[in-house]
């Protein structure tokens, strides 16, 4: 999985003239460029890798330097990015069924901009990037928006239309938006007290039910599984037989 830097599905566009000359000249104007790399550091938006058209390489630009097309209207890089990046360690995943799906994007003042998926960004490695709740666990999607800007958006902030599925959609315009809760849970399948394998070697082993098995026990069987039981709910480890 990458580190700082990693590949990008490559795709072409304009860099605003001004970010190739630290934001004190050139503005107004522009260059052609093809995007092909992205940099995650931990408390920054999001660097994307060009390769302008006369060949310089240039690094960590935020998606606020990106247009898709020229004399667009330029939105503050705190309305296309919601949130800094929350790792070093990241991966792009282009996932295939939301390929160029059309979405609508809520932006921090409410505005709601229509645009296209991309692919998505997703941090892993720390508290921050994989704890459940408000403080993390949030993807970063890449989205082509109409007007020509480039967003990085999580899950909250978009609605997609795929017409031949989503025959309801919300109607984020009229105000209608979905009233899920922030997930602040963290799955597990082996946190069951219950449960508790056979004391045997065999492959296809069986699976021991506490509640139910213990009354056929035998008082050294039940005090075996008691001690095993304690060891489970402490977050001790069982041993295995020998």
């Amino acid at each position: 999985m990458p580190e700082l830097n990693s590949d990008l599905p490559v795709f072409n566009c304009f860099v605003r003239s001004e970010y190739l000359y630290d934001l004190k000249s050139h503005h107004g104007e522009y260059e052609e460029c093809t995007v092909f790399g992205l940099t995650s550091i931990q408390g920054r938006a999001l660097g994307f890798r060009i390769l302008t058209e006369r060949g310089a390489q240039v690094s960590n630009l935020p998606a606020s330097a990106l247009v898709l097309k020229q004399h667009e209207p330029h939105l503050p890089l705190h309305y296309l990015q919601m949130w800094d990046c929350f790792s070093y360690h990241f991966s792009i995943t282009p996932f295939s069924w939301l390929s160029e799906m059309r979405c609508q994007v809520i932006l921090r003042d409410r505005q709601i901009l229509d645009g296209r998926y991309y692919a998505t960004v997703g941090w892993y490695g720390n508290n921050d990037s994989e704890e459940p709740g408000e403080a993390g666990l949030k993807d970063g999607h890449l989205v082509f928006l109409d007007c020509g800007c480039i967003a990085c958006q999580p899950n909250s902030r978009i609605i997609f239309h795929e017409p031949s599925f989503i025959t309801n959609p919300y109607r984020i315009r009229e105000g209608e938006r979905p009233d899920y809760l922030t997930q602040t849970y963290k799955f597990k399948c082996e946190t069951d007290a219950k449960w508790t394998s056979e004391d045997s070697y065999r492959m296809f082993y069986d699976d021991h039910d506490l509640d139910v098995d213990f009354a056929n026990l035998s008082a050294e069987e039940k005090k075996e599984l008691a001690r095993r039981r304690a060891l489970l709910e402490a977050g001790w480890p069982v041993e295995e037989p020998k």
